[in-house]
C-alpha cells in the first residue's frame, strides 16, 4: 500500500514509489504494523496534499450527477430516495429503456450500492465505471437497458463521506452493521433504500436477480467478491457463475480470493441480510476490490490501481451481465448493419453494343470470334 500525493503546480493525483514506502510492528500500537514513507518537498511554494488513496468527495459525486442529468437521456432517471441526518441527499439512480417502467411491466431488477464505508473511495469509481458504461451507446449497453432495470444507490453513506469519515456515519455508526433493524433516524439513508429493496421484493412484477454492495479492501490484492453459503446446493452453485463470468472479463478480478461464508460478525451486512430475505432467484454480493494494487492473470508483478483501472473494473461487472444473461446474439443483431437494398447494376460493357450481324461486332486481341466451343460430339461420350 503507498499513498498518493498532489501539489499545486502538479494537481493530478499520483502515487509514491513504493520503494519511498515502509511498514513496520510497532511496540506502542500493539505490535500492528504502522506505515512510513519519505518524501522530497522539492518546490517551497507548493501547497502538498496526501491521501490513502485517490480522494471521490460528495460535491464531485453531486456535479457528476448534474452533469449526467443535463444530457435528458430518456433510459437515465435521477431521484431523491431519501436525506441524511445533515440533510444531504440520497440519490437513487434508474438506468433502462423507458418500456421497462411502464405500467405492469415485468422488471428483472440489478440493485448495486457504493459508498457504505465513506473511505472506500475506489467505490465510487467502480460505481462510476459501471454508470458510464450503462448510460453509453456501447451495443452491450443498449442490450442491457432493453432487458434489465438497473437501481444504483452510489453514496449510502453521504455525511460520513463530505465530514472525511473512514468507516462510520455521523452519528458513529457503521452502517453495513446496522442492516437488520436501521432506525429511521439514526440511519436514515440505509432505512430508506431497505425500504425500498423490500417493496420491490414483495411486487409480484419485479424480480430483484442481484444485489452488489461495492467495498475497498485495505490487505487483499485484485477485485474480488464475498458471497453467502445456501442449504441449497443448486442455489450456492449457481451463486458462483456471476463472479467466474467477472473472472473472465476482468483481468483484475480473483476467482481464487472470492469466498462465500455466513460469518457471525457479519450478519448486519447488507449482502448478509438481503441473502437471507430474498428467494432463491436472487443472489446477493459484495464486490471488494483493493485499495493499492492487483496482479494480473499469468504475471507475478503487483500493478498499482489508477482511477481508470478502477473504472474499468465497474465496465467489466456491467458487462458480465450480458454473459450471464446471454444475450450476446442480441449484441451482434445491433452490431451488424443491416445491407442495403438496392438493384445491382450490370457490369459496364467493354464497348458499344452495336445493333447488327455479330460479325460486325469489333473483336479485340486476343478475343474470340464466337462464344461457342464447337467440339467433336465425340467428346460428349
Amino acid at each position: 500500500m503507498a499513498p498518493v500525493v498532489k501539489s499545486t503546480s502538479r494537481p493530478k493525483w499520483q502515487r509514491l514509489p513504493p520503494k519511498n514506502v515502509y511498514y513496520y510492528r510497532c511496540p506502542d500500537h500493539r505490535k500492528n504494523y504502522v506505515m512510513s514513507f519519505a518524501f522530497c518537498f522539492d518546490r517551497e511554494e507548493d501547497i502538498y496534499q496526501f491521501a490513502y488513496c485517490y480522494p471521490y468527495t460528495y460535491t464531485r459525486f453531486q456535479h457528476y450527477l448534474d452533469n449526467l442529468q443535463k444530457r435528458n437521456m430518456d433510459y437515465f432517471f435521477r431521484e431523491q430516495l431519501g436525506q441524511s441526518m445533515q440533510q444531504r441527499q440520497l440519490d437513487l439512480l434508474t438506468i433502462t429503456s423507458p418500456d421497462n417502467l411502464r405500467e405492469g411491466a415485468e422488471q428483472k431488477v440489478v440493485f448495486i450500492t457504493g459508498r457504505v464505508h465513506p473511505g472506500e473511495t475506489p467505490s465510487s469509481f467502480v460505481c462510476q465505471g459501471i454508470i458510464d458504461f450503462l448510460v453509453s451507446q456501447h451495443p452491450i449497453a443498449c442490450v442491457l437497458r432493453e432487458h434489465l432495470v438497473f437501481k444504483i444507490a452510489p453514496m449510502l453513506n453521504p455525511d460520513g463521506v463530505y465530514l472525511g469519515n473512514y468507516r462510520c456515519s455521523l452519528m458513529g455508526f457503521d452502517l453495513n452493521r446496522h442492516w437488520l433493524d436501521p432506525s429511521p433516524w439514526a440511519h436514515p439513508t440505509l432505512h430508506g433504500v431497505k425500504q425500498l429493496i423490500i417493496q420491490m421484493h414483495n411486487d409480484p412484477k419485479t424480480s430483484l436477480e442481484f444485489y452488489i454492495d461495492i467495498h475497498a479492501h485495505s490487505t487483499m490484492m485484485n477485485g474480488f467478491m464475498y458471497g453467502n453459503i445456501f442449504e441449497d446446493e443448486d442455489r450456492f452453485q449457481r451463486q458462483a457463475v456471476f463472479p467466474k463470468l467477472l473472472c473472465q472479463n476482468a483481468e483484475d478480478f480473483s476467482y481464487s480470493s472470492t469466498s462465500f461464508n455466513r460469518d457471525a460478525v457479519k450478519a448486519g451486512t447488507g449482502r448478509r441480510f438481503l441473502g437471507g430475505v430474498l428467494d432463491h432467484t436472487s443472489y446477493c454480493y459484495t464486490l471488494e476490490v483493493s485499495f493499492y494494487s492487483y496482479i494480473a492473470r499469468g504475471t507475478t508483478a503487483a500493478v498499482p490501481y489508477t482511477e481508470e483501472a478502477y473504472m474499468k473494473l465497474g465496465q467489466n461487472v456491467a458487462r458480465t451481465f450480458l454473459d450471464y444473461y446471454r444475450l450476446d446474439p442480441m449484441v451482434e443483431k445491433l452490431a451488424i448493419p443491416m445491407p442495403r437494398l438496392r438493384k445491382e447494376k450490370p457490369p459496364p460493357y467493354k464497348y458499344p453494343l452495336l445493333r447488327g450481324p455479330a460479325s460486325n461486332h469489333p473483336v479485340g486481341k486476343g478475343d474470340k470470334k464466337s462464344s461457342v466451343n464447337h467440339k467433336d460430339p465425340s467428346d460428349f461420350f
